[in-house]
């Protein structure tokens, strides 16, 4: 059985791929880490989605400038842990706000192909 997955991304890498190589469902934001975030929960709200896959998880290690969670559909409750791991990344972004402005255009560009290629990676789009 084929799952139905919900990506959302502010990474137009990401948004081409899927574009391109799936038909998932797919929500791209013209916006930061945070907008995405709060897409995440308003679709965890919403639409009870899980949280299927997050190909950038280590970013606890450094202040990524684009996200894409990749959410399934599922049986319309949103596990508490998933949440919690929402609100954890949300807490985590806004702490580094000022580091996410540092970035350089090349820095963002390297991070845009990290994001890309883990999350081809994760949907095995290979």
């Amino acid at each position: 059985m084929k799952k139905e997955y919900f990506i959302i991304t502010n990474n137009p890498q990401v948004r081409d791929l899927i574009t391109r190589k799936t038909d998932y469902e797919l929500e791209y934001i013209e916006g930061d880490v945070q907008a995405v975030i709060t897409a995440c929960e308003m679709t965890f709200q919403n639409r009870g989605m899980s949280l299927s896959a997050d190909p950038m998880a280590g970013r606890r290690a450094r202040p990524f400038s684009c996200l894409t969670l990749v959410l399934e559909k599922g049986d319309g409750e949103t596990p508490v842990e998933h949440w919690e791991r929402i609100a954890d990344y949300s807490q985590l972004n806004s702490s580094r706000q000022d580091q996410v402005q540092r970035n350089t255009d090349r820095i963002n560009e390297d991070y845009r192909i990290l994001d890309c290629s883990f999350t081809k990676a994760a949907l095995k789009l290979f």
